[in-house]
């Protein structure tokens, strides 16, 4: 009996050994295994990551990710996801125009980090409406090189399964007011052009971009009376909306974007760009926005991509080039 005891504790003893030297293995290259998974699958993620931790700068460097000039600013203190990276371009002397990009994610996950990285490899099979999804982004390079500066924006991602989207929308509208507020207060320090800032966001993102642009300076809800920066403009001079035209009759009329359109006294210049196959934020919905700013005397450009679902390698294909000049034609470059 003890000899064959004895093998078995032997493999049970291997066993142990192994499994702990994998997990601890996995917890001290958790930020490179988090890293890998986030920008190789996509919206999963719960929680910020730290942008400016060695591992995660190494890992940049060795795959030569262009990284932030200034990385995890905080622009609010209510919530540790409340932080953005700066990318600016080499060599400006004159005070740069700003593109705001906010990542999407259905106000539950995502974050800035996805930004830079533009190899996701191919797109992962979706589990249902909710995704997964590949990550579509700006060109951070290609627009640095034009001479923006360029956000990418971190916002408190609190909604549940099951929950109604009203708490979360709201965080993420009042996080998107705050960081413009910010940026604007800071536009001297960073060498930014204060009277030239654009929002650029997909998904729940391009839905905050949008109702960024529809609100303006117009006294909202989304307001914090109690941040140092309450008195800063936090209005937008131009607004690009990839598949993010949220709206339906059941939304609270404070989270939706027709509801601010006939009392904004000014409207930046949208360019909204949806799939004709997107189930998740249909093209429908995005043909009504673009329609309300027409209507209010808004200069509003929409693009609807055959065939495209949402967050489809499409955009990335075919809506840079038109992004980048639209943004150019808005501030006149």
């Amino acid at each position: 009996m003890r000899s064959e005891a004895r093998p078995r504790a032997r493999i049970a003893l291997s066993i142990v050994v192994v499994v702990t030297a994998a997990l601890s293995a996995a917890y001290c290259c958790r930020e490179r295994l988090a890293f890998f998974y986030f920008s190789r699958i996509g919206y999963r993620w719960h929680f910020p990551l730290d942008n400016s931790s060695p591992s995660v700068v190494t890992a940049d460097e060795r795959q030569g990710v262009m990284r932030p000039a200034f990385a995890d600013l905080p622009y609010s203190g209510k919530s540790p996801f409340e932080k953005l990276d700066l990318y600016l371009p080499s060599g400006q002397h004159s005070p740069a125009p700003l593109v705001i990009w906010i990542h999407g994610g259905g106000f539950k996950a995502g974050d800035k980090q996805s930004m830079p990285r533009r190899d996701f490899g191919p797109p992962p099979q979706r589990l249902g409406p909710g995704g997964p999804f590949q990550i579509q982004v700006p060109d951070v390079s290609a627009l640095t090189a034009r001479g923006y500066a360029v956000v990418s924006l971190n916002y408190r991602l609190i909604h549940k399964e099951g929950e109604h989207i009203y708490k979360a929308a709201i965080a993420g509208f009042q996080d998107g007011k705050s960081a413009v507020r910010f940026l604007r207060a800071n536009a001297d320090r960073y060498n930014l052009d204060s009277q030239k800032f654009a929002v650029w966001g997909d998904s729940a993102g391009g839905y905050i971009a949008a109702m960024l642009g529809v609100t303006g300076d117009q006294p909202t809800i989304f307001d914090d009376p109690a941040s140092p920066n309450a008195r800063v403009s936090s209005a937008v001079q131009a607004v690009v909306v990839w598949y993010g035209a949220v709206d339906a009759d059941f939304l609270s009329p404070e989270i939706r974007m027709v509801h601010y359109i006939p009392t904004a006294k000014v409207l930046p210049p949208f360019l909204i760009a949806n799939g004709e196959a997107d189930s998740n934020v249909s093209a429908a919905n995005a043909r009504m926005l673009h329609e309300a700013l027409v209507k209010a005397g808004a200069n509003s450009v929409l693009t609807i991509i055959p065939g495209a679902g949402h967050e489809d390698p499409a955009f990335m294909a075919t809506q840079m080039i038109p992004t980048f000049m639209f943004l150019d034609r808005a501030f006149r470059r």
